[in-house]
């Protein structure tokens, strides 16, 4: 491949990291700096996609960089898909659960999720082994516990497991459902991006798990952007596929 994309990962997520950690708890980390592309843009989101800006420019990597506060930055022959950080109100908020998602769409498609609290690292390639801090994992979930973001029909797919959670930061949630920690993620508010899910989604692929819309379709496949060039929010079902065509039944009851 033209770019080594764990390495790559691996050097944005550092400096990143170092931007962040410098800010969270200080009231300049929660200043509203404008609107991006995905809303509202705090200043930590804004150094946490700066960081990552600045790693590519000064590495003279041609890409398609696709991010939360900017939209399409640069034009390149891979895209690189970011949520510099995934639970921005978690983060703001000391809720030790967020993250920063990278996808790499290129020669090969490779997602990368690391907790920010935890410096758990889960990535995968598409064709290639999931793994969770270089170990594989599996969805080999024992429990009955999934994540769900409550809309229109959920009471339908609430039956269907016992315990259900929202944490806030669907790329670590994502995670999660591939690692086993969880059964399913299901988010019916119609606000789930590409940006969201788009390394988790390598990820959970790689383990097996369908990631779908509410209709069994690919997420996102007529495109990241609405009309007025805002990230698109979809409905999104992952689990395993016995599990996810149970859930869309239900939505379709």
């Amino acid at each position: 491949m033209k770019y080594n994309y764990p390495e790559m990962a691996r050097n944005m997520v550092s400096l990143l990291e170092k931007g962040v950690t410098s800010i969270l708890g200080t009231t300049q980390a929660q200043k509203v700096t404008g609107k991006g592309a995905g809303g509202e843009t705090k200043y930590i989101d804004r150094v946490a996609e700066d960081a990552v800006i600045t790693y590519l420019k000064e590495s003279d990597i041609d890409c398609q960089l696709v991010t939360e506060e900017s939209g399409i930055v640069g034009e390149g022959d891979t895209t690189i898909i970011l949520d510099p950080l995934d639970g921005t109100t978690n983060a703001l908020s000391g809720i030790p659960f967020y993250s920063v998602s990278l996808a790499f769409w290129g020669e090969r498609r490779y997602g990368f999720v690391k907790n920010l609290h935890t410096a758990d690292m889960y990535e995968a390639f598409q064709d290639g082994d999931p793994l969770k801090n270089g170990k594989k994992i599996q969805p080999n979930c024992t429990e009955s516990i999934a994540s769900a973001y409550i809309g229109e029909g959920f009471q339908k797919v609430m039956p269907l497991i016992d315990a259900w959670r929202c944490f806030g930061s669907l790329a670590l949630e994502l995670s999660y459902v591939a690692e086993g920690r969880l059964k399913a993620l299901v988010d019916l508010r119609e606000k789930a991006r590409i940006v969201d899910i788009a390394g988790a989604q390598v990820i959970a692929e790689a383990c097996g798990i369908k990631v779908t819309d509410k209709k069994g379709n690919p997420p996102f496949a007529d495109g990241f952007f609405d009309e007025n060039r805002n990230f698109k929010g979809e409905k999104i079902i992952c689990a395993l596929p016995e599990l996810h065509e149970k859930i869309l039944n239900a939505l379709q009851e």
